[in-house]
């Protein structure tokens, strides 16, 4: 019995030997092929590969009297089809110094230019510069104790889809 299974085993193997691969031939005197390639929506390491990057200043300083301060944020984005990144820009409109725990002054301002950035498409790049600024009148400049004023501008930045 053992000999007629091992013969039986060997003439298996010997059929599957003879199956072809299924693979498209190209002759040795020409001939064409066609492969089809696409992108996948993820990076090499799974995650998302829709993204966005917004690049605001730390910190600025604004020269005491001067009547106006450009401030740049930059914005790179790479999003699906019908989606774009908006940014927006916010502060209170004053800024204050606590010269003591009674004394305590303001000095208004208010944002202008480019503050608010709305992509006209799903890719922006290279990084897009908007501009915008922050004005403080003379007279408020007149009226303005010496000292160090300082307010918290919010940048909210979010993908929309149309």
């Amino acid at each position: 019995m053992k000999k007629v299974l091992s013969i039986a085993l060997a003439v298996v193997m010997m059929l599957a030997v003879c199956v072809p691969a299924f693979a498209a031939d190209i002759t040795t005197d020409g001939g064409t092929g066609t492969v089809i390639i696409k992108t996948v929506t993820t990076t090499a390491g799974g995650e998302d590969a829709a993204n966005f990057t917004v690049t605001i200043p730390a910190d600025t300083e604004i020269t005491w009297g001067a009547e106006s301060t450009t401030l740049t944020y930059y914005v790179e984005s790479h999003l699906r089809y019908g989606q774009h990144v908006e940014v927006s820009v916010a502060g209170n409109g004053v800024m204050s110094y606590v010269a003591s725990a009674d004394d305590t002054f303001t000095l208004p301002y208010t944002l202008g230019g480019e503050y608010a950035y709305a992509a006209e498409s799903p890719v922006v790049y290279p990084a897009a510069s908007p501009d915008f600024t922050v004005e403080i009148a003379e007279d408020d400049w007149n009226r303005a104790v010496v000292g160090e004023y300082s307010d918290t501008l919010t940048f909210t930045a979010e993908v929309v889809t149309a």
